[in-house]
C-alpha cells in the first residue's frame, strides 16, 4: 500500500473511532482538552510505529494504549489548573526538618538508582506524585499488594545503603 493510501486509510481509522477513544481518555482524566491530548499523542506514536507493529486488532490496540497513556498522564498528575485556583502553600508550623528532608539528594538519588527498575518506579510514583498503590497498580498494571510489596523491600534497600550498609541479597 502507498504511503498516500496507508495514511488516507489510518485517518479514516481514527476518524472513526476517535469518539469512544475520546470518552475513554475522559473518564480516566475528567478533563476533555486532556483527553483530547491522550488521544492525539497516542495516535502520533501508533503512526510513528506502523511499520513495526503486527497488531491483529488495531481498534482494541488503541485503545488500550490511550487508557495507558491517560492512566500514566493522570499518575504523572499533569492535570492544568488556572493560576487563580492553585492554593497558597501554608508555612509550616513544623520548623525542625524532618529525617528524610535532611538528606542530601544527590546521596539519595544514586541509592535510588541501584534499586531494580520495578522498584524505582514505585518508590517515584508513590513519594515524588503521591499516588495510592491502588493508582501504582493501575499505571503498571500490577496489583496493590504487588506495589505495596515492591515499595516495601525498596524502602528497606534504601534505608541500608543510606546508613552505609549493604542490602539483603535477593533471592
Amino acid at each position: 500500500m502507498g504511503d498516500l493510501q496507508e495514511e488516507e486509510a489510518f485517518q479514516a481509522f481514527a476518524s472513526e473511532n476517535r469518539g469512544l477513544w475520546l470518552k475513554l481518555a475522559w473518564r480516566v482524566l475528567q478533563n476533555r482538552e486532556e483527553a483530547e491530548d491522550v488521544v492525539q499523542e497516542t495516535l502520533a506514536v501508533l503512526w510513528e510505529k506502523r511499520g513495526c507493529l503486527e497488531v491483529e486488532k488495531p481498534a482494541a490496540y488503541a485503545c488500550r494504549a490511550i487508557w495507558l497513556n491517560a492512566l500514566k498522564r493522570r499518575a504523572r498528575g499533569k492535570h492544568s489548573l488556572p493560576l487563580a485556583d492553585v492554593p497558597e502553600p501554608a508555612a509550616p508550623e513544623n520548623p525542625e526538618p524532618a529525617a528524610w528532608e535532611k538528606l542530601d539528594p544527590l546521596r539519595l538519588e544514586r541509592a535510588l538508582l541501584k534499586l531494580p527498575e520495578a522498584q524505582r518506579t514505585v518508590i517515584r510514583m508513590k513519594y515524588y506524585l503521591g499516588l495510592s498503590f491502588k493508582e501504582i497498580g493501575e499505571a503498571l498494571q500490577i496489583s496493590l499488594n504487588t506495589a505495596g510489596s515492591r515499595c516495601r523491600y525498596a524502602l528497606q534497600a534504601l534505608r541500608k545503603a543510606l546508613e552505609g550498609r549493604r542490602p539483603p541479597p535477593k533471592q
